[in-house]
């Protein structure tokens, strides 16, 4: 089966962003700031002290992907073969990394400034508290490894997502929902449940995964350390697997708030994007380990 087909996703936000473009023409959201003008915008940045914590996750061992005999979704999208895996403790940020945060890397001349056009985040003094966005795999590893942190695996953030009883959401079984996740709602036009973009990192606290980490479903996707590779599944290491040694592209969890369908927004659901492409749709948070185990 090919992998193109699970790109579809972000190609649509893509291709969404780019008619924005057009209708919009001189959009202010699409200009670009030099470093220095961004700088300057971002210079008494105030990041608030919630955002800056981070959520200890025990080791555990739990079941990942996905159960055809369960779940019918499994057979179209790349959750297959549902396989157990044993993840070492570590922390995750509990939200998304914000364009404020960002910013002080930036600040620092340690980040490069977001590339892509579109609906971007940065240079909008009123998305400070947004997910960054428009940033590449490489940009968001960067800023991880600035903060002395990393990017997690696609098991760890499986495992921070969903925790050890087979949640197909974050927050349990109930379908998707505005109350729960940043999301596009069924009727048309009502992208990021009728603000047309992302919100605030942890403003859907209802949808919160078992450890308490937010925004896991919706809002952006987000990056991780894994290659992508759709038989891995079947040949996966059972202790910290890793993903492929080499690939093409990076693997991305969670959905948006462009994410209708809900399988987007599943815990198992896993998509494809180069790393080198930054996307409006995209995001990121980071780990580190934590030998210290839990009682």
């Amino acid at each position: 089966m090919s992998s193109v087909r699970f790109q579809w996703p972000l190609m649509l936000s893509a291709l969404w962003v780019a008619n924005i473009q057009a209708a919009d023409g001189e959009n202010s959201a699409v200009k670009s700031l030099s470093e220095a003008q961004f700088a300057k915008l971002y210079q008494s940045v105030k990041i608030k002290p919630e955002h800056r914590e981070m959520i200890l996750i025990p080791s555990a061992e739990f079941s990942m992907g996905c159960d055809p005999y369960r779940d019918e979704v499994c057979s179209y999208v790349p959750e297959e073969q549902q396989h157990k895996v044993y993840v070492s403790a570590f922390k995750i940020d509990k939200y998304e990394v914000t364009t404020n945060k960002y910013a002080e890397c930036v600040n620092a001349r340690e980040c490069d400034l977001p590339t892509v056009g579109g609906i971007m985040h940065y240079g909008d003094p009123e998305a400070g508290n947004f997910p960054i966005n428009g940033v590449s795999w490489y940009q968001a590893k960067k800023y991880c490894e600035w903060e002395g942190k990393r990017l997690p695996t696609s098991a760890e953030w499986e495992l921070a997502a969903r925790g050890t009883d087979g949640r197909t959401f974050p927050w349990g079984e109930e379908k998707p929902d505005c109350t729960r996740a940043v999301m596009d709602r069924e009727e048309a036009g009502f992208l990021g449940c009728g603000t047309g973009n992302s919100l605030d990192v942890g403003s859907k606290p209802k949808g919160a995964s078992p450890y308490g980490v937010m925004d896991m479903a919706g809002n952006l996707w987000e990056w991780t350390s894994d290659w992508y590779d759709e038989t891995y599944y079947f040949d996966s290491a059972y202790s910290n697997p890793k993903g492929p040694e080499y690939g093409e592209l990076k693997i991305t969890r969670g959905g948006d708030f462009l994410s209708r369908q809900s399988y987007e927004l599943r815990t198992t659901g896993r998509f494809p994007y180069y790393p080198s492409n930054p996307s409006p749709a995209i995001g990121f948070r980071c780990v580190f380990d934590d030998v210290a185990e839990v009682k």
